[in-house]
């Protein structure tokens, strides 16, 4: 019988979960079982040093938006309830910000208050929302979400780029981070029309 793994367990903390959707490594899964802010960050803060088959699929403002969402449920202990393990309700990540393993609550970052401890969420719903690379390139040729979460963050720093731009700089950027070629102008085209 195979070794049961954190990556097998029923539930994982934030740092495993954004480690998933960032990079879908199962090894860094199993590395942020037991995790702490700093380990988290230290991940981010060398590129350089990582793995050649490394690569960032995502970022955390994904994970966030499926909270958000209601796309994938979290769960975790309350302030007020410290002993009940209970659901974060979605509408209260719009109040926190995610910075693995912990939820902070946004308007009061520098003091690093928490409205919300031990936070955990299902591991088979990461892995239904973010599947693994093998699994996607098995069922079809890209992985739009990663797509999307490209295209988001390219939104975030030139809000005023126009479409046509969009795209092309979605279509560099796919290319130097996945080192394949990337979907065509009509296929991200019809794909922005659903994510509107």
């Amino acid at each position: 019988m195979a070794k049961r793994t954190p990556f097998d367990e029923k539930y994982w903390n934030l740092a495993q979960a954004a480690a998933w959707v960032e990079f879908r490594e199962r090894d860094l899964v199993e590395q942020f079982a037991i995790a702490d802010r700093e380990s988290y960050k230290a991940l981010h803060m060398y590129p350089s040093m990582w793995p050649e088959t490394r690569k960032r699929l995502n970022s955390i403002d994904e994970l966030h938006h499926a909270l958000e969402e209601g796309r994938l449920t979290a769960s975790g202990y309350h302030v007020g309830e410290p002993d009940r393990l209970a659901q974060v309700p979605a509408a209260e990540w719009m109040d926190l910000v995610i910075s693995p393993p912990i939820a902070y609550v946004a308007g009061e970052l520098s003091t690093q208050k928490q409205r919300w401890s031990d936070v955990r969420v299902l591991s088979a719903d990461i892995k239904r929302l973010w599947r693994d690379i093998g699994e996607v390139s098995l069922r079809t040729e890209f992985d739009w979400q990663a797509i999307r979460a490209i295209y988001e963050e390219i939104v975030a720093r030139q809000p005023s780029m126009s479409k046509n731009k969009l795209i092309e700089e979605l279509q560099l950027e796919f290319s130097e981070r996945l080192n394949k070629d990337p979907p065509g102008r009509s296929s991200i085209q019809r794909r922005l029309k659903t994510w509107s």
